[in-house]
Formats: C-alpha cells, sequence, structure tokens
C-alpha cells in the first residue's frame, strides 16, 4: 500500500518536472545523484596499514600459486598431501617474510577491490612467466640433447642401441 502511494506521488512529481524547464532541470539532477558508485572500484587503491603493498602481494601471491600448481598437479601423490601443503605455505611464508595472517588479510583486502585485483592478477601471470623464460633458458644453456628446448636439426636423435 505504501509503496502503491510513493508511485503515485512520484508519478505526479514526474509530471509537474516536465512541465517547465527548471523543473526538468531539478529532475535531471535529482537523477544524477541517484547513480550508484562504479563496481569495480579504484584501480590503483593504497592498502591501509596491515596489508601488503601491490609489488609484495604480487611477489607473495605468484609463490602461493606454485604451490597450488604443485598441489593441483598431485606431485606428491604417494605422501601426506595436507601435510606436504602445510610445509609448502611455511617454506613461503619463510622465504618471502610475510605470515599467514598477513597474507590472509591482504588477500581478502585485495579481493575487495577488484578493478585493483585484475591487475595484481595480471603481474603474478607476467611473473609466472618470467620464472618459466629463465627455468627454459637454463635448462637449454646447462642440458645437451635437451628435448624439449631444442631447435629442429640442433640435436641428434637418440641413440636406438
Amino acid at each position: 500500500m505504501l509503496a502503491n502511494a510513493f508511485r503515485s506521488a512520484a508519478k505526479c512529481l514526474l509530471r509537474r518536472a516536465i512541465r517547465g524547464r527548471a523543473g526538468a532541470v531539478l529532475l535531471l539532477v535529482g537523477l544524477a545523484g541517484c547513480r550508484p558508485a562504479p563496481v569495480g572500484g579504484n584501480a590503483a587503491p593504497i592498502p591501509p596499514q596491515g596489508v601488503l603493498g601491490r609489488e609484495e602481494f604480487v611477489r607473495v601471491m605468484t609463490e602461493v600459486q606454485l604451490v597450488e600448481a604443485v598441489a593441483d598437479k598431485r606431485i606428491y601423490r604417494n605422501d601426506n598431501e595436507r601435510q606436504r601443503l602445510a610445509e609448502a605455505y611455511n617454506d613461503v611464508w619463510a622465504r618471502t617474510g610475510v605470515s599467514a595472517a598477513t597474507f590472509d588479510s591482504s588477500y581478502t583486502w585485495w579481493w575487495g577491490h577488484p578493478e585493483a585485483m585484475k591487475g595484481v592478477l595480471r603481474d603474478v601471470v607476467d611473473a609466472l612467466k618470467d620464472m618459466e623464460v629463465e627455468s627454459n633458458q637454463g635448462d637449454a644453456a646447462g642440458a645437451e640433447g635437451n628435448l624439449k628446448n631444442r631447435v629442429a636439426g640442433d640435436t641428434p636423435a637418440p641413440s636406438t642401441e
């Protein structure tokens, strides 16, 4: 009932506003004030105290993605997977100097800023690609007969003896 009264009052105000120029301007100003905030938010927010900055979060997130990839590939098949995963995470926290609690709060904060998180994830992917390139260059430089990174005609065929 209250909704119907509101609708009829709004229709009445709309008709009156449309009749005059001042009313039209007033209507436009009123409608512009009702516009919601942008969905994605700021693309470069400044994290609060206790939350990792963008560069450090990207560095730690890259390490976490490597741990997750190993877990997804089930590299530790014959071991206690939970224990191995916990050890891998503890290794990340020790190497990066970031505690699990700080990472968790940072993770929550950054995912609360979707526009910024898009850039963070792009940076993580770029860092992973750089690691892959470095790994492949190391393999190619130090391993003779490397079939994975060879150039056609560069490596002799394996012996059939």
